[in-house]
């Protein structure tokens, strides 16, 4: 059915990947849960989508990891096929379609043993204890705003350990001064321009030194902070956000799902 990287991916894996696109494509005719329509968009959009930012981690036998606002198991399902069995990893979500979907899908890939579903809302379970500071790593992948995928998902994770939250702009390839976005060998003006294609492309600079100016900020308050571009390197991951724990996030995290809504409105708004 598809060909697309399996010169990179072995052919078995591949195989499974596959699969798990037909099992969405089938699924999704009776119960939406992808905007995607066709088996091939979803193997590459979805599943190819989720692998490729990861692919080159280091995952020691033992790795355990927190897929939040899992949806249709994207990402945690694509980067358990792909790892194998080095890892397992627990998927959460609030949804009892896609959790039913979650359940069978899990089951006809023959991966029960190293996955385990939770359906809950991800800000209450992360104030369970047997949760709580226990994963290597979270992934989020178009759960929510930033600022609300980092107060829900940093909480899982140990000291030490490290969340990704996939992200379409490469904020490894610049450095932020003064809330603006500096290139290696130029600074790009953050602000008016006659010609308004670039207008329009100051301001989208404007809005994500805004908006990694606070998730710097709140990574602190949650016990961690954004990952450094030699920190990035390490870890092999060279595109979206990525956030090291430091210590213990404060009982008082997360917050509300109010409170945090707000929050991200308020950001928005500054940076608009």
């Amino acid at each position: 059915m598809h060909t697309l990287n399996t010169g990179i991916i072995p052919q078995e894996i591949n195989r499974k990947l596959q699969e798990y696109a037909q099992l969405i494509h089938e699924y999704n005719k009776n119960t939406n849960i992808t905007g995607l329509k066709d088996s091939e968009s979803i193997y590459k959009e979805l599943i190819m989508g989720s692998i490729t930012p990861l692919m080159h981690v280091d995952v020691p036998r033992g790795t355990n990891f927190i897929d939040i606002g899992t949806g249709a198991g994207i990402p945690g399902i694509p980067l358990l096929l792909y790892f194998g069995g080095n890892m397992k990893g627990v998927l959460v979500d609030s949804n009892n379609k896609k959790i039913k979907f979650l359940l069978n899908a899990i089951e006809t890939l023959g991966i029960t043993n190293i996955v385990t579903v939770i359906q809950g809302r991800v800000e209450e379970i992360a104030k369970e204890k047997a949760y709580r500071d226990n994963f290597d790593f979270a992934v989020s992948r178009a759960f929510a705003h930033p600022l609300m995928a980092l107060e829900y998902g940093l909480p899982f994770v140990k000291q030490g350990g490290w969340m990704y939250i996939y992200y379409a702009l490469n904020v490894y390839e610049m450095r932020i001064q003064n809330n603006k976005i500096v290139s290696t060998d130029k600074e790009i003006i953050v602000g008016y321009s006659d010609n308004k294609q670039h207008e329009a492309n100051d301001f989208a600079k404007n809005d994500m030194a805004t908006l990694i100016h606070y998730l710097k900020k709140h990574a602190h308050n949650l016990g961690g902070h954004m990952a450094t571009l030699e920190e990035a390197r390490k870890l092999k991951l060279y595109k979206g956000l990525i956030f090291m724990k430091d210590r213990y996030t404060p009982a008082s995290y997360p917050r509300k799902h109010a409170l945090v809504k707000r929050e991200v409105a308020n950001v928005r708004d500054i940076s608009s």
